[in-house]
């Protein structure tokens, strides 16, 4: 029993620094389409914001899994997954249909 709980704990470990590493993409993403539209920087990616949208969708998605995991300790929590698959599915239907 001792071995899956270490298997658990070392998944929520990793769900919780990719998570963190998705905010501060997202962030760095917001910094770069922010200087690009200014004129600040020419970087042809981020003359819209298709970047960020994809990124926030992907991060999302990072948050409703890690918090669906951490719900099995803290139930509760599984509200906070629900919310960031809705967002992320909402995300998902401005990316489609081309809103950038």
């Amino acid at each position: 029993m001792s071995e899956k709980r270490s298997k658990f704990d070392k998944m929520e470990l990793f769900l919780n620094r990719l998570s963190w590493v998705a905010v501060v993409i997202i962030l760095l993403f917001v910094l770069f389409t922010t200087l690009h539209l200014n004129s600040i920087i020419n970087w042809p990616v981020f003359n819209n914001y298709l970047m960020l949208e994809i990124s926030s969708f992907i991060g999302l998605s990072i948050w409703a899994i890690r918090f669906y995991v951490n719900s099995k300790r803290y139930p509760s929590y599984f509200k906070y997954s629900v919310f960031s698959l809705v967002f992320a599915v909402i995300q998902l239907i401005f990316i489609l249909s081309n809103v950038y």
